[in-house]
Parts: structure tokens; sequence; C-alpha cells
């Protein structure tokens, strides 16, 4: 009885999804691409917020240094208050440093434009279609991913190519991912926004700093104490998250149409379609660990994508619709972008011919192999972690 009362409350949660899913694919499909600004207003209201209590602690932890050594007119020191104030000055104090938010270096391989000149010119010109500057960084990996992250200081945008998806793909829909990612400079996502960021930021680090761990295990309430802290900023986070989830999703459409500006729809979707086979990566790599036809293994995830029946393409593209379960989702269910996409159809601005993307695929051959080893040694712990 208990499981047919869950399953009922997951169809009605899943009703809610769809219709707001509907609602900004059709916002975009009727070319009204904008939602109306009150979750993004609240969302700032309440980065701020966070932003102001991050501040108020450090001032609070300050404040409790200074007069525990009695500095600026706050009285003789003494021995119990000093000891007092800096054991509640110290927690304070270490989660302001812990959690003032520094961009963090994604992990990957550089690829500099030494290394591969005519990669890094394809990147520029389909920064320079979007009218974005190109990122200064870019790093490779073994994921089936794409990202545009940040590092240093001041931050610096970066670009993440994952190599299986690079080879995974025909010469077009390679422009397609660059442009998708390149796009997330001008096109208004919330979360890439240095306020938000940051007050998210500060409190995914005040959750895993209150998250017990092991801490305490000599005293038995101190977990629980650290639990019951905890839930302030943990709530906070899921707010801010599912305040700006909608925005996000408005976004990962613009980006998309902008790809397709740049690579034409037909390439655009031809990619996102990709998504869907994402998991294809483990198969290749088991079949070139084993049974070896083709040079590595992105080699082998492009055959797969290729010779994938079309039945079984529909089947993966049902099942991912039907996953479509929060509304805090950062990007909207692949087959919503399907529909966005396919309903501008464009040509390509940029062509990225054979012999273009056969010179490129040269330029990145010295980093195939470290980046294909990486890969099946994450396929590895996955499956040993089971």
């Amino acid at each position: 009885m208990q499981e047919q009362r869950q399953t009922a409350l997951e169809r009605a949660w899943q009703r809610v999804v769809d219709r707001e899913a509907q609602r900004i694919r059709e916002a975009f499909i009727q070319g009204q691409g904008r939602l109306a600004p009150a979750r993004p207003a609240f969302a700032y209201s309440l980065a701020a917020l966070v932003l102001l209590g991050y501040v108020l602690v450090a001032a609070l932890g300050a404040w409790l240094v200074v007069w525990g050594f009695g500095w600026w007119g706050t009285g003789p020191t003494n021995g119990p208050r000093l000891t007092f104030a800096l054991i509640l000055a110290a927690p304070l104090l270490g989660y302001v440093a812990l959690a003032f938010p520094r961009p963090q270096v994604p992990p990957g391989r550089v690829v500099t434009a030494e290394q591969a000149p005519e990669f890094h010119r394809l990147i520029g010109e389909v920064a320079a279609q979007l009218g974005v500057k190109a990122p200064e960084r870019v790093q490779l990996d073994g994921d089936v991913n794409a990202f545009m992250g940040r590092a240093g200081l001041p931050p610096r945008p970066v670009l993440g190519l994952g190599l299986p998806l690079w080879y995974g793909l025909p010469a077009q829909e390679r422009v397609a991912i660059l442009a998708h990612e390149l796009a997330h400079q001008r096109n208004g996502d919330p979360a890439r926004g240095s306020l938000i960021w940051a007050a998210l930021t500060m409190l995914a680090q005040a959750v895993q700093v209150l998250t017990p761990d092991g801490l305490g295990s000599g005293v038995p309430l101190v977990p629980y104490l650290l639990l019951a802290l905890r839930l302030l900023p943990l709530g906070l986070y899921a707010a801010l998250v599912s305040a700006i989830g909608a925005e996000q999703q408005t976004a990962e459409y613009r980006a998309d149409l902008m790809a397709a500006q740049v690579a034409g729809s037909d390439a655009a979707a031809g990619a996102l379609d990709k998504l869907h086979l994402s998991q294809a990566l483990e198969s290749a790599l088991h079949k070139q660990r084993h049974m070896p036809e083709r040079p590595h293994a992105f080699l082998e995830l492009r055959h797969i994508w290729d010779t994938v029946p079309d039945a079984q393409r529909q089947q993966k593209r049902e099942e991912y619709a039907a996953r479509r379960a929060r509304l805090d989702d950062s990007h909207p269910a692949t087959v919503d972008r399907l529909q966005v996409v396919r309903a501008f159809p464009q040509p390509p601005a940029l062509v990225l011919d054979e012999a273009w993307s056969a010179r490129i695929d040269a330029e990145l051959t010295p980093f195939v192999k470290p980046l294909e080893q990486q890969a099946f040694e994450a396929y590895q712990e996955r499956y040993a972690s089971w």
C-alpha cells in the first residue's frame, strides 16, 4: 500500500515538472525566451542576504579577537576572557577563510595554442561569430562532456572539452558543441554571475564544514548538533538553486539557439541527440580493451554512435524524457532542447570542413592515450564500487 502511494506521489510530481518544462520550452518556440523576473529577483536578493551573513560572521569573529585581546578600548585582557573569545572566534574565522569564494581550476590537461594552433583558431573563429572573447585557457579530459568554467584571480573563462565527445562527433557537430559552451559567456546564466556563484560557494562550504563525517565521535551529541546547524545553509542552498533553476534552463536554450546560428540547426540538433547515448563510452572502452578494432576508444565511440539503430535511439530519447523529475535541474531535458532547436531551422555561419577537422585531430593525438587511460580507470572505479 505504501509503495502505491509513493508511486502516485511521484506521478503527481512528474506532472508538475512536465508542465513547468513545457511552459519554458513553449516560451522559446514562440520566440519569448525571457521569463518573468520574479524568480531571478528573489535569487539575487537571497544571494545578497547570504553574502551579508558571511560579512557579519567575519565581523563577529574579528570583534571577538579584538575583545579577547583587549584592543581599541575593549577593556583590559585576561586569561579566561581571551580563551573564551578565541574558542568562539576560531570556528567563525575558520569558516570565513574556507568559504571565501575562489575559482577552482577544473581538472583537465591544458592544450595551448602552440600545441594545437588549428584547434585554437577554430575556437577563436567560433568566439568571433558569437561576439565573445576566446577563453585564455583550454583543457581536455576523458569525459563525454564540455563546459565553461572559471579559474584564476581575477576569474577568467576556461573551456573544457572531453576528447571522447570531440572524436565521437562529425565535424560540424563539433562546431555546435564549441559554440554552445562559448555562448554561455553572454547568455545570462545566473549561476555564472559573480553574486550567485559566490553565495552558492559559501553555502556549499558551510554544509561541508557542518557535515559530521566522523567529527565529534567521542562526544555523542556533537554530530547531531552539527547536523542541526547544517539545516540552515542546506535549506538556503536548495532555495537558491530552485530559484535559479528555470533561468538556468532558459540559459541552456539560449546557448542552444546561439550554437545553431553558428553551426547550423542540423548540427546543433545532431550533437544534442548524441547526449542520449553518452553511456556508450563504457562499451567503447570495454571493447577497445578486449577486442580492439579502431586506433582508440574514442573512435570506437564514434563508430557506436554512427551505427546505433533508429529504434534504439528513439528508446533512449524516451527514457531520458521520462527522467524529467526536478524543477531545479540546470539543464532542460534533451528532448525539449531538440524541439526548440528544430523550431528555428537555419544554415551554418561557420563551416568546419573535413580537412580542417583532420588537422585538429592530428594536433590532439598526443592527448588521446593518456586521456583514454584516465577514462578507462574511471570506468573501472565505477564498477569496482558496486
